[in-house]
């Protein structure tokens, strides 16, 4: 149980806690552009030291550095490991921000800016409840590992080979994912896995230059060639085409499904959230929140060929562009289903069209049954007053599988964040008494953890 001491130092420090967030999420990294990483990284770096932590940059050529960092506890043997990422995305589109996106405000009891939800309050969350522990208590109920790392918004590349080339700094008995949030009501989510995906760019050329557009009654047209390679991606129900996409699929036990029927899901304020009149296909609610769960998908993330300016321009684009990603659920094997895609594509008469990959993870997830997870279940409604929403799955993707595969370790995504915190859009948020109680939260899981 948490000490009293522990949660007086978090509400007597939190105007502090939320200038750290607000330092932090000041150094631009944007990892799409290789925007300030770097800086960012040594800012990392300076924070871990200043709660105390042995800190160290680790390279592997290429990439960003993964600043690392370890705190030992005299209290337990077992290790907790923090994984979260200190980049961002891009801020566009700028005229929508309310505010400058790395020049973070403090409003209406929210920060806003770039990453202050995504994920550098996450992070500063984990330094400030190690450095309320060091203070109150003289150290962490359990010794506590950071593994931060720099470009998670790009596909997370590199980070197998840290893995590879560190394989003893990682090892833990349990880690805490990067994000965790808490929905419109108020209510903690307990979410225990991510989907994988395979993320591509397909390139398409018809022509040596861009022509007039009057010589398209003779000439072939790239952006239409596309559109007819995508058409037979996906059918109108939303399954993907590609034969033997779905050979495997998980099934789910007779708990888990359980699980999955007790989980609470708005689905009219979800739809609200983005605008949305009707799911796709006009699901209901329920069939809603099981897709996101177990539905593989095929996002066409962006597409562009020829003018875009303002006004007209007849012309005939040489080339075409679309980006893809494929999320996937446990079983789905990336590699696997990559070369489906491609024999899919060449006996289909686009063998011509060039696919490079961008990122490829697998799905991984833990069991509700663990102790961690029901450690995180157990301290989310003492900390709340309520029964946590348990979740199977994100929807969204992550490295997990590098950790629960090779460690074999249990992991929780759990934290300070809000549903509608505006993550990967203009005007993102982090609300300030969502900091407060998300640290209580971790520190409760820790502490039910450890005595375990």
């Amino acid at each position: 149980m948490v000490d009293s001491r522990f949660e007086q130092y978090v509400g007597a420090n939190l105007n502090g806690f939320v200038k750290d967030v607000v330092r932090l999420a000041s150094q631009p990294s944007v990892s799409a552009r290789k925007e300030g990483v770097e800086e960012c990284a040594v800012l990392v770096e300076t924070m871990l030291r200043e709660i105390g932590a042995e800190a160290r940059s680790l390279r592997v050529e290429g990439a960003p550095p993964l600043v690392y960092g370890e705190l030992k506890s005299t209290k337990s043997s077992k290790t907790v490991l923090f994984y979260n990422h200190y980049d961002v995305q891009p801020e566009e589109p700028l005229e929508l921000w309310k505010s400058p996106p790395f020049k973070p405000e403090v409003r209406d009891g929210k920060v806003y800016g770039r990453g202050v939800s995504d994920d550098k309050g996450e992070l500063v969350s984990r330094l400030k409840l190690v450095e309320a522990y060091c203070k109150t208590a003289g150290g962490p109920p359990c010794n506590v590992k950071f593994c931060f790392e720099g470009e998670e918004e790009t596909g997370s590349v590199h980070l197998h080979q840290y893995v590879e080339k560190y394989p003893e700094l990682f090892k833990s008995d349990a880690v805490v994912w990067e994000y965790g949030t808490v929905d419109v009501a108020g209510r903690p989510k307990v979410t225990l896995g991510v989907k994988g995906m395979i993320y591509v760019e397909f390139v398409l050329q018809e022509l040596s230059q861009d022509a007039h557009s009057s010589y398209a009654a003779v000439l072939p047209s790239a952006p239409w060639r596309m559109v007819r390679m995508l058409d037979i991606l996906k059918g109108k129900d939303e399954r993907i085409l590609v034969p033997g996409w779905y050979d495997g699929v998980e099934t789910l036990s007779e708990e888990e499904v359980e699980v999955l029927d007790a989980q609470e899901f708005n689905d009219q304020a979800f739809r609200k959230n983005y605008g949305a009149k009707q799911f796709v296909g006009g699901m209901d609610g329920t069939m809603a929140k099981k897709a996101l769960v177990r539905r593989p998908t095929g996002n066409i993330a962006g597409i562009w060929a020829g003018y875009q300016g303002p006004g007209s321009k007849t012309v005939l684009p040489k080339e075409v562009h679309c980006k893809m990603d494929f999320r996937l659920v446990p079983d789905q094997d990336p590699d696997e289903l990559l070369k489906k895609l491609r024999e899919y594509l060449d006996a289909n008469g686009y063998a011509d069209v060039r696919m490079e990959v961008e990122s490829m993870e697998p799905a991984a997830r833990t069991s509700f049954k663990d102790p961690f997870a029901q450690a995180a279940i157990r301290a989310a409604e003492k900390t709340y007053g309520t029964k946590p929403i348990v979740e199977l799955s994100s929807p969204g993707t992550g490295p997990l599988y590098l950790f629960t595969r090779r460690y074999k370790m249990p992991s929780v995504d759990i934290g300070v964040s809000s549903e509608d915190g505006a993550i990967h859009a203009p005007n993102e948020n982090l609300t300030v008494e969502n900091l407060r109680k998300g640290i209580l939260w971790v520190a409760e899981t820790m502490e039910l953890f450890s005595a375990s």
